[in-house]
């Protein structure tokens, strides 16, 4: 029998692309609001300010507990239908249910007593079991997320392509649904903000109010999305694609965690992505929102405005970088930008120094110039998140390669974990930090607040500072990352000649030396390296 010549790659339509990843859009939904768990704890809960930050960093320690042990029930299950959308609905109802309970059912029940430096012990108990039932549901619809990229594709210009629809879905949504809370929601529920003659409205505070009715928006728009996804992900959604290159035996816990330190690569990716994901996780906390938008530039309503504006063109940096990633590899785009995020971040430090008080109220050049410094902030960063994506990607099918499971959960999973409990400390050091300068106890950051240097020094700090530190530590990462698209390029070759090779030893048909055959008939179908692999992967990284 002759060596098949059916190219390595494969590809998925655009239209299932696009329908598939607005699982990013259902995440982020209920993430969104959950990021101002700080303003429901403290509102609604009767809970201090320090008090949520340390609840969320413990309740994130839980949730990467969790990663590794769904991953294994989403390795271990299988069924005619597959897996993935059975899961996704699993993750949307526990986040539903989570957020329903903490805005409309419990919100409000709750009150300071005469010291609101301590806060209520049952509103606390409450608080923390409906979180924990949010964050299992979010570990559900996450780990799917992470799947599906793996499922869809293997074509190295065809994946970023999925990270630019991610990337789109996980900037623009969140966004939209915190306009449309501050925007309708805060105006018209919110507590009216005076200006100096006592008459003026200038802005808004948050009330119960306003969590109450964001959250049906939340709850329609991620269900919508769930809907949508699962319909881009059915004819992906099979038993045969989760296979190995061998009948790959149940997914054991112990070789979940041995992935760790076998795979060299993905604790490469680790560090590049979670130190990432930590330092901006602490610069997207509502409270420093509040800070930037409303203490500092004098409006939360004019500031998420522009912010929105200023994302909606940088929307074109994701194919950007998409292009760059598929045509350079996505080790190359990554460093590049990163040091670009790094120079950038550092004028926008100095301009939140800078920048006179009260400037979102009025236009001028300080608006143009914070317009400008956002939009520049939002494609940057939109570049270095197409590339990581489908570097993730890249990392899963290494792992086929060098042990020949195919693990694209676990693999999510042993990220997740590492990711969750670096990144639980954010909320943590962001409240611990702003109650240096005077925020502690029931005391939270509202509109209205004085401005001082020590805000705008602790805004800059966590908004930009902390940011900087993490491009930095993505940069020393990559300098060790092997993962080119030229090694890429041989991976898959391989992968694809060893399949075939499986598939006709399973047949009985299988000659002398067909795997190296294969490996040369399956690189005619590609562009050329210099080395193609002709044995075995290796079953260990050297």
């Amino acid at each position: 029998m002759e060596p098949t010549t059916k190219s390595p790659y494969r590809r998925a339509k655009t239209w299932h692309v696009a329908l598939s990843q607005m699982t990013g859009i259902m995440q982020m939904s209920f993430y969104v609001l959950l990021g101002y768990a700080s303003y429901i704890g403290n509102l609604g809960y009767a809970i201090a300010t320090a008090t949520v930050g340390l609840l969320i960093t413990l309740s994130r320690v839980f949730d990467s507990v969790t990663d590794p042990i769904i991953a294994f029930l989403i390795e271990k299950f299988n069924s005619k239908h597959g897996k993935l959308r059975f899961f996704l609905a699993i993750g949307w109802g526990c986040m539903a249910l989570a957020t329903t309970l903490l805005c409309n059912v419990f919100a409000g029940n709750f009150s300071f007593g005469a010291d609101e430096t301590f806060s209520n012990p049952l509103g606390v108990t409450v608080f923390i079991l409906i979180y924990a039932l949010y964050i299992i549901g979010y570990t559900f619809s996450s780990c799917v997320g992470n799947m599906t990229g793996n499922i869809l594709t293997n074509d190295p210009k065809q994946r970023p392509m999925l990270g630019v629809w991610s990337t789109i879905y996980a900037y623009l949504s969140p966004m939209i649904i915190s306009a449309v809370i501050v925007t309708v929601f805060l105006t018209k529920f919110g507590t009216p903000v005076f200006g100096p003659d006592g008459t003026t409205v200038v802005d808004h505070a948050f009330t119960n109010e306003v969590f109450f009715y964001s959250n049906f928006v939340v709850v329609g728009v991620s269900f919508l999305a769930l809907v949508l996804s699962c319909i881009g992900l059915t004819p992906y959604d099979k038993p045969e694609n989760f296979e190995g290159l061998k009948k790959q035996k149940r997914i054991t816990l112990k070789e979940m965690w041995s992935l760790l330190k076998g795979n060299k690569e993905l604790r490469h990716y680790i560090v590049a992505a979670c130190s990432d994901k930590l330092t901006q996780t602490m610069g997207s906390q509502s409270i420093i929102s509040t800070l930037l938008f409303s203490v500092i530039l004098g409006s939360m309503v004019g500031s998420t405005i522009i912010s929105l504006v200023a994302m909606l063109p940088s929307i074109v940096f994701a194919f950007i970088g998409a292009k760059l990633a598929g045509k350079q590899g996505n080790k190359k785009v990554m460093t590049f930008w990163s040091w670009l995020c790094v120079g950038w971040n550092i004028l926008f430090t100095i301009f939140i120094i800078l920048v006179p008080e009260g400037s979102a109220a009025h236009f001028g050049l300080p608006l143009v110039l914070f317009f400008l410094l956002m939009l520049g902030n939002n494609a940057l960063k939109m570049v270095v998140s197409a590339a990581t994506g489908a570097m993730r990607m890249d990392v899963v099918d290494y792992e086929l390669y060098r042990s020949g499971n195919y693990m694209p959960a676990t693999v999510s999973a042993v990220y997740s974990f590492i990711d969750k409990m670096v990144s639980a400390i954010a909320p943590f050091l962001a409240s611990l930090m702003i109650g240096i300068i005077g925020y502690t106890g029931s005391k939270i950051p509202m509109a209205g607040d004085t401005c001082t240097m020590a805000v705008r020094l602790v805004t800059a700090g966590i908004y930009c500072g902390f940011p900087i530190l993490g491009w930095l530590l993505t940069v020393l990462a990559m300098r060790k990352f092997s993962l080119t698209k030229e090694e890429m390029e041989k991976i898959q070759i391989s992968i694809a000649a060893q399949k075939e090779a499986e598939k006709q030893k399973e047949e009985g048909t299988l000659q002398e030396n067909t795997t190296e055959q294969m490996v040369e008939t399956v690189q005619e179908s590609v562009e050329p390296v210099d080395t193609i692999p002709t044995e075995n992967p290796p079953r260990q990284d050297e």
